[in-house]
């Protein structure tokens, strides 16, 4: 049996041979730009929520989309210390997408920026049931392990290709069942992400593709062989 490379969070067009969750924005559907094909995530970024009012016609569009059945997760969504968004919206935003995470059952992709604190403590806070995958994770084994024992998956992109990166040292030691591979919008292929994941944790490409593929079937409940593509 094969199975496919599984892309968790991308920007940028599906590759062939690989199941991706392709990331949109809300506003996306509403200027009618994006046609919908594949699985996507859909959410509200913290680096474009402009003011109150767009927030909540936002917020919406959010919840009329997610009832789509190639909707399969809410984000990219979350806190970020460094962009000029202002703190109060951005809080704001994120709590409503936790809600409507789970009003729709359906898990986020978190996006976070020196706000580690702060999403720990609102997915503590929120007593919310639904998994959350932080991608692009680069921090600390400590953060790693917090995260994933207040129930997150942990993402990995482009950063474990340097050696001497944190996103390296804690992928090497993760079990199989916590963690998920991305492209975000780099200009990288799944393909090398998955290569250096094997290299780094000592295992097959083809070991690695069942196991994050069992990971993919159990959280979302969908089949991941070629033979469902």
């Amino acid at each position: 049996m094969k199975f496919p490379f599984i892309n968790i969070h991308t920007h940028k067009p599906c590759a062939e041979h690989a199941l991706c969750i392709s990331n949109l924005f809300t506003d996306d559907f509403y200027k009618g730009n994006k046609k919908i094909s594949g699985f996507f995530s859909v959410g509200i970024h913290p680096w474009y929520i402009k003011d109150e009012k767009t927030l909540e016609k936002q917020l919406s569009l959010l919840k009329e989309i997610v009832s789509h059945s190639n909707c399969l997760a809410i984000g990219e969504a979350g806190l970020d210390k460094l962009t000029e968004t202002d703190w109060d919206l951005q809080y704001k935003a994120f709590i409503e997408q936790i809600r409507i995470s789970e009003k729709s059952g359906k898990p986020m992709i978190i996006h976070c920026v020196k706000a580690w604190d702060e999403i720990l403590k609102l997915r503590k806070q929120s007593k919310t049931t639904f998994p959350w995958i932080i991608h692009g994770f680069n921090s600390s084994e400590q953060m790693a392990r917090q995260l994933l024992d207040a129930g997150c998956f942990l993402s990995f992109g482009k950063m474990i290709m340097k050696p001497d990166s944190k996103a390296a040292k804690v992928l090497k030691y993760l079990k199989p069942d916590e963690f998920f591979l991305e492209t975000d919008d780099e200009d990288i292929t799944i393909g090398e992400i998955y290569n250096k994941t094997a290299e780094l944790r000592n295992i097959s490409i083809d070991e690695l593709k069942k196991q994050l593929s069992g990971n993919f079937e159990r959280l979302f409940k969908i089949f991941s062989t070629d033979n469902t593509l």
